[in-house]
């Protein structure tokens, strides 16, 4: 008695079983190719703080702070913790840029206009907000890499200084004048891709299926 029933001939139930397969094979490729998680949060260097220091992101100081991302991603939105002077409304506008080094801007750069979450006021009387901005960086592989601010205004345009809060997580953090800091508050949101089989093995997948079905085929023929 045949018990491998799927190689016996010349059953139309056969062919459409193999041609099953190769489908199944064809949606596995495609599907390693589309982002496996959208508007997520890819890295956190831990909460506002607020009490800790801060650090001027204009008047022509900048702050660089490193990320590290395990998955290949795209960074779309960031949010930050920032001190102001009462009634500065928060952060204005920021010059941003996405690097390799310290203040690097290899990867990308930009200007963008944030919008700001009033928290508290804390005990030395700042205004503390959570000020978010748009970005584009394009696909980052895993690795690290450095985010830098400066050039900052206010909400309401008086000119006055604009400070990023530390919270001395775990990224390493620059200022420009200053050279290291305690790291800052800030969150990384965008899309996380799955990883991408390497060309080789998508090679050898898609060799593989087309020799089942040939060899399949040729047994069915005989």
């Amino acid at each position: 008695m045949q018990r491998l029933f799927f190689f016996q001939g010349g059953n139309p139930m056969n062919t459409r079983r193999i041609w099953y397969m190769v489908a199944i094979g064809v949606l596995f490729v495609a599907a390693s190719a589309v982002p496996a998680k959208a508007d997520t949060l890819l890295y956190s260097n831990g909460p506002v703080n607020g009490t800790i220091n801060a650090w001027t992101i204009n008047f022509g100081y900048a702050v660089s702070d490193s990320f590290t991302v395990g998955l290949n991603n795209g960074v779309a939105s960031v949010t930050i913790g920032v001190w102001s002077f009462p009634g500065d409304g928060g952060l204005g506008q920021v010059d941003w840029s996405f690097g390799t080094a310290f203040f690097g801007s290899d990867i990308s750069s930009g200007t963008s206009v944030a919008t700001n979450e009033f928290d508290y006021v804390n005990g030395s009387g700042y205004d503390i907000y959570e000020s978010t901005f748009f970005v584009t960086t394009g696909t980052l592989s895993p690795g690290t890499y450095y985010l830098t601010l400066q050039n900052a205004t206010v909400t309401n345009n008086d000119g006055d200084p604009i400070y990023w809060d530390e919270n001395d997580g775990p990224s390493s953090a620059m200022d420009s004048a200053t050279g290291p800091i305690g790291s800052e508050s800030f969150q990384l949101t965008g899309v996380e891709f799955a990883q991408t089989p390497e060309p080789a093995s998508l090679l050898l997948l898609g060799s593989g299926l087309l020799g089942l079905a040939g060899g399949i085929r040729e047994r069915m023929k005989a």
